[in-house]
């Protein structure tokens, strides 16, 4: 009889606290728990990937996740002192829409998950490495993410000029009101 090698193992206790985390994410009331248990999801899947031997992309997951998206919605929270008052009341049509749609993309993962043979190619060695990330973001040929990076970055320098315009609008009006 085959053992289980302890790596398999362990990718399937975190994939189940993964799904868990996600789920708790999605039904519990609290944002505040919420907003954890998705750090503990993110985390999860920080450690798939260095199990998967992507150390690079496991590190920028707790660095931009963790550390950043996550920081921010849960800062975002704390601050707001309205937003954890009192729950919203869900409609029960819209819990029979959300099932349904829930059951459909589970039924899809599934028959795509059955439709991977086990011998699948393995990415070459270095796939994942520093260097060849690097290489691909900065790179504009076809396998390169030039463009959706400097996008991104465009992006992220309009929301941030949003935000000032704002914080800027309603700190004048504040002053008038004073």
């Amino acid at each position: 009889m085959d053992s289980i090698p302890f790596q398999d193992i362990l990718f399937y206790i975190i994939a189940v606290l993964m799904v868990a985390g996600a789920l708790f994410t999605v039904l519990v009331k609290n944002i505040l728990h919420s907003a954890i248990a998705l750090i503990a999801t993110f985390f999860g899947s920080a450690i798939l990937y260095f199990l998967l031997s992507a150390e690079f992309v496991a590190v920028a997951q707790v660095m931009v996740y963790i550390g950043g998206v996550a920081v921010i919605v849960v800062f975002t929270i704390l601050l707001t002192s309205s937003l954890g008052e009192k729950a919203l009341e869900v409609k029960k049509s819209r819990r029979i829409v959300a099932t349904f749609f829930s059951a459909i993309i589970a039924v899809l993962a599934i028959m795509l998950l059955r439709g991977v043979n086990e011998t699948s190619q393995k990415a070459p060695d270095g796939f994942a490495s520093l260097a060849a990330i690097g290489k691909r973001l900065l790179s504009s040929s076809e396998s390169g993410f030039l463009l959706p990076f400097e996008a991104i970055s465009l992006l992220l320098l309009i929301s941030l000029i949003g935000a000032i315009i704002i914080a800027r609008s309603h700190h004048s009006k504040n002053v008038e009101d004073k």
